[in-house]
């Protein structure tokens, strides 16, 4: 009798496999041998290490602007279906002139890759200095992890999840999962889509600039009592003299395997800089927990 779960379970992830198989999934890697894994690792590592020297590596920092008052707020969404994490800052403005500038706030879930293998008498693992975002909410606009890791990264990334499926081995390549550094680079290297603001000096913001929001909610969302429009809420701006309050939304949906944000990614660009001086602030900010309010 024990041995007809063994059987079952056998069956099961061949019945996986197959459909993995059918739907069209690369199966390049299947037959690897060692020797080419190690060369495929090695182009990996090489890639990752060429797309780091397009990119900025520290802000320069703008003594026109300051950033002040950053802090977190988490509420219900009015829809019910999940929480929100709201990140609100202050951009001040040092001179009496306009200016302007491109933001990002990524909110996003980090956690430690699994050890495939735990031990109590093995105390460190290499694994443990490698951490992974399997969630992330980005303002303005979502971003996809795949766009992030290119093509090529993300056939290996299922072509391995498939491999260790079809051998029933646990995944231990983590080289092409999507990782904050990752994010980082990739939002440093492409500013262009960040959310555009004005930071206004001793000239008042027009009447129609004085509060900005990509959330609108028509008539038959306002008439019931659940609003799903909020949950594409990812942004509020309000302008004044001199300072230009900035607050972003991160919807997190609730789901079986429910995660919420515990770092937050702010970049802050000058669009008249050159391309390789165009960052003028980051910030990343750690915690663990924030308490509803």
């Amino acid at each position: 009798m024990k041995l007809f779960p063994r059987i079952v379970s056998s069956a099961l992830v061949l019945l996986l496999a197959s459909q993995l198989y059918a739907e069209g999934e690369s199966t390049a890697l299947l037959n690897e041998t060692p020797e080419q894994g190690v060369t495929r690792r090695k182009e990996r590592r090489k890639s990752l290490i060429d797309s780091v020297k397009e990119v900025q590596a520290v802000s320069i920092s703008d003594p026109d602007i300051k950033v002040n008052n950053v802090s977190f707020v988490r509420n219900f969404a009015s829809s019910g279906r999940g929480e929100f994490l709201n990140v609100t800052f202050d951009i001040i403005n040092n001179t009496v002139k306009t200016k302007d500038y491109q933001v990002y706030v990524m909110a996003m879930y980090e956690r430690e890759a699994p050890v495939a293998y735990p031990s109590i008498w093995r105390k460190t693992d290499p694994q443990k200095n490698i951490f992974l975002v399997p969630f992330q909410k980005l303002s303005p606009e979502p971003i996809d992890e795949k766009v992030v890791l290119g093509e090529k990264a993300s056939n290996d990334r299922e072509a391995l999840k498939y491999k260790s499926v079809f051998n029933q081995v646990p995944l231990r390549e983590f080289e092409n999962e999507p990782t904050l550094e990752g994010y980082d680079h990739y939002l440093i290297k492409n500013p262009d889509k960040a959310l555009k603001i004005k930071v206004y000096g001793d000239e008042a913001p027009p009447k129609n600039e004085h509060i900005l929001s990509n959330i609108e909610v028509k008539k038959e969302e306002r008439d019931r009592d659940v609003n799903y429009a909020t949950e594409g809420h990812t942004y509020t701006i309000q302008n004044d003299k001199f300072t230009t309050t900035v607050t972003t939304h991160h919807f997190s949906k609730f789901r079986t395997d429910y995660l919420f944000f515990n770092r937050v990614l702010l970049l802050i660009f000058d669009p008249t800089r050159p391309a390789d001086k165009k960052l003028v602030y980051r910030s990343l900010m750690k915690f663990d927990s924030i308490s509803h309010r």
